[in-house]
């Protein structure tokens, strides 16, 4: 008896051992194959139908007038179709929805037939492109003129905090005189 109990004790141990492993490793899903070969020609090729793709092709889908102040938000899934979200200004996104028609065609021309289904604007701030915002600062002639009217006050704390006024109310004069012409 106590050798049958410790064949069957060794026998456990054994077998413990050798489980849990496969014989074959099963084969890799076909969705990573077809990623592996997407993700670098998405790259090279600007390809995909996210909103950030549409951003290289914007003005060619908008036109010039709308693609300057409206910009492509995300796409939304649907049962009838996707729809493309847009942002733009206030009263500019009144007019866009009433352009979506030849919108939606240059879309499937771009993107494939039926792609996009609809097109919803959302209202969003008007912003200047980074060239054409103003830029902070005192302009090199009107810094120097500052620089020459302190340079009689001996004390440094009071020179500096006079700079400082002097410079946010010379920025602040330019701003106004800029936004009434």
């Amino acid at each position: 008896m106590t050798d049958d109990r410790h064949n069957k004790q060794v026998l456990g141990r054994w077998v413990e051992t050798q489980r849990g492993r496969p014989q074959f490793r099963p084969p890799p899903s076909a969705g990573m194959a077809v990623t592996k070969i997407m993700r670098p020609l998405a790259r090279k090729h600007g390809g995909g139908s996210s909103a950030l793709a549409l951003e290289k092709i914007w003005p060619e889908i908008m036109g010039p007038r709308w693609s300057k102040i409206s910009s492509p938000v995300r796409f939304l899934g649907g049962r009838q179709g996707r729809t493309l979200i847009i942002s733009a200004p206030g009263p500019a996104a009144a007019l866009i929805l009433a352009q979506s028609g030849p919108i939606l065609q240059r879309l499937d021309a771009h993107l494939g037939q039926g792609h996009v289904a609809r097109i919803k604007v959302v209202q969003g701030r008007m912003t200047r492109p980074a060239a054409t915002q103003p830029k902070r600062g005192l302009p090199p002639r009107k810094a120097s003129e500052l620089q020459e009217s302190l340079s009689e006050i001996e004390n440094p704390r009071l020179k500096a905090a006079l700079e400082k006024m002097g410079r946010s109310v010379l920025i602040r004069n330019e701003k106004s005189v800029s936004e009434k012409q």
